[in-house]
């Protein structure tokens, strides 16, 4: 057992439960999320189980702070790789582009946000606040692409184009990470860019899906214009 000074001395460089939960974060990289025990976690920082337990009253408890701070950490890469201006088609291609860049670069992270699912009753408003801030950004780009054409539009069809953007830019990202591509390309003589193997074409993909999202809201209002 660890004394109260070796306690000190393992986290006097700061808040005790952030030390858990970056110490947590490391099973997430490291692919052992399973692994991961609040007893387990005390030992790895150094402290005793009750200050574990000060914390987090459960490994659920523990899994939400951790996916806080995932959702904390895309806003701030987000705000850092985003430099949205006055042209909103340009903005949501900038979201797209952060978006899939971010899968890129920590995709452990990435697949925990969406595969870790916990009990809605566990929600707060700040974790509701935190974990809709890139969503609701990205809603008013997208009521700013109607605005911009002067489209009238009501309150579910932004929501439900916003929707489409996000899960069809996520299904793009999803199958580049899991390469099911690549083999309807190989036997079925699909153009090689298809496979999306290569950055330069996810990113053409990209390019496409937001230029035929815009479309898509030009098209309709021409369509209805014709009613």
């Amino acid at each position: 057992m660890l004394n109260e000074e070796q306690e000190q001395r393992a986290y006097h460089h700061g808040n005790v439960k952030e030390a858990l939960i970056d110490e947590a974060m490391k099973f997430i990289e490291a692919d052992a999320i399973e692994q991961l025990s609040l007893r387990r976690l005390a030992r790895e920082v150094g402290v005793t189980p009750s200050a574990v337990y000060n914390h987090f009253s459960d490994k659920n408890a523990l899994m939400m702070a951790i996916k806080q701070r995932l959702y904390e950490e895309i806003n701030n890469y987000f705000e850092s790789h985003c430099q949205l201006g006055s042209d909103p088609e340009d903005n949501l291609l900038q979201i797209c582009m952060a978006y899939y860049h971010y899968a890129e670069e920590y995709p452990a992270r990435f697949q925990l946000m969406f595969t870790l699912r916990l009990p809605m009753e566990w929600s707060t408003p700040e974790f509701v606040e935190v974990s809709c801030r890139c969503l609701v950004a990205t809603r008013k780009t997208v009521l700013d692409i109607y605005n911009k054409y002067q489209i009238p539009c009501s309150e579910e069809a932004v929501v439900n184009t916003t929707l489409l953007v996000w899960s069809q830019l996520h299904g793009i990202i999803a199958l580049k990470n899991t390469g099911s591509i690549k083999a309807a390309v190989a036997y079925q003589d699909w153009p090689a860019p298809c496979a999306l193997v290569n950055d330069k074409d996810v990113i053409a993909l990209i390019r496409q899906h937001v230029t035929m999202t815009v479309n898509a809201i030009l098209n309709a209002q021409h369509g209805e214009e014709h009613h």
